[in-house]
């Protein structure tokens, strides 16, 4: 069984329907305990890099995902909203994962946030600046010297934020700059990841030999169950292997509201979405789209710009 998101969410469904009948759910996830998680599943990350024990997983995929290297590197983060075992996941307003890092020195303090972006979301940009706003109101305390630290938000999204047509990069650092492209403010980055773009052209990225790469390429071959033997002498990726399987996760973790309402309205959204843009390729009015999909309009407006934008 593949554990892509839709696939996932399929399967929250028959948890929640056995849970529903008095059926043993335990049994059900025991049944497919050496399959693997759908990594991207906010619920699913958290718990995976948000523990304590796989801080080096967490480490790495920072270091690759802002590019760092040597002295750059982030080396000893500490998790500010870590997974408890004890406790069910729930979504509210905290970043998915919530980071800082010491540096030695007088070098200000790295705050690193990491969200994940699944679906189409027109607001979202407007999100991602809100978030930013959150995290630097949050470095002043009250009574004391406005002092920032460095602030890196690291967006996994899989909608293209810049379409194919006019940027082939997959990875963009997002900083505030001027009219002549000077940088005005160091202390503050914004690294859009496009997951679907890099999957999408594989083939133009087959020479990217990136750590960035490597993540994205591991991630998707466990995500599809497909042949890790690749990736599985590398100790970071080797633990990953290991993290996803569903036996490191209950049936009541599973069921939690989060992954509940996000995965199975995720799934639910998907088919609509698809059927608007099947109606899209026949040159339906977005009016009459919108009526049969159950879309709003604005969304099958928003959807046919992304269409006409993007190139196949």
């Amino acid at each position: 069984m593949l554990m892509t998101r839709e696939e996932f969410a399929q399967f929250l469904d028959k948890l929640r329907d056995a849970d529903k009948n008095g059926q043993d759910t335990d049994a059900i996830v025991k049944a497919y305990e050496k399959q693997n998680v759908y990594f991207y599943n906010d619920a699913c990350i958290k718990k995976i890099l948000a523990s304590e024990k796989n801080i080096a997983l967490t480490t790495d995929l920072i270091n690759a995902a802002l590019n760092l290297v040597g002295a750059e590197c982030i080396e000893h983060p500490k998790l500010v909203n870590p997974f408890i075992p004890s406790e069910l996941g729930y979504k509210n307003a905290e970043p998915d994962l919530l980071l800082i890092n010491e540096r030695d020195g007088n070098a200000p303090r790295d705050r690193i946030s990491i969200e994940i972006q699944h679906d189409s979301d027109s607001i979202y940009k407007q999100r991602v600046v809100l978030y930013v706003s959150r995290h630097v109101s949050n470095m002043v305390k009250k009574n004391e010297p406005p002092i920032l630290e460095n602030l890196n938000l690291i967006s996994f999204q899989f909608t293209n934020a810049f379409p194919w047509r006019l940027s082939k990069d997959y990875r963009h650092k997002v900083q505030l700059y001027n009219q002549q492209k000077l940088l005005y403010y160091d202390q503050l980055a914004i690294t859009v990841i496009e997951v679907n773009k890099f999957l999408k052209h594989a083939d133009v990225f087959a020479a990217d030999c990136s750590r960035l790469a490597q993540w994205l390429r591991a991630v998707d071959t466990l995500n599809h169950e497909a042949d890790f033997s690749g990736f599985s002498s590398d100790p970071i990726f080797k633990v990953l292997q290991e993290e996803v399987k569903l036996s490191n996760f209950s049936s009541r973790y599973l069921m939690t509201d989060e992954m509940k309402s996000i995965d199975r309205a995720m799934y639910v959204f998907m088919k609509q979405e698809q059927i608007a843009r099947n109606m899209l390729e026949r040159n339906m009015s977005p009016k009459d789209v919108a009526e049969i999909s159950e879309i709003p309009l604005y969304m099958v407006l928003k959807l046919k710009e992304e269409m006409e934008l993007t190139e196949v």
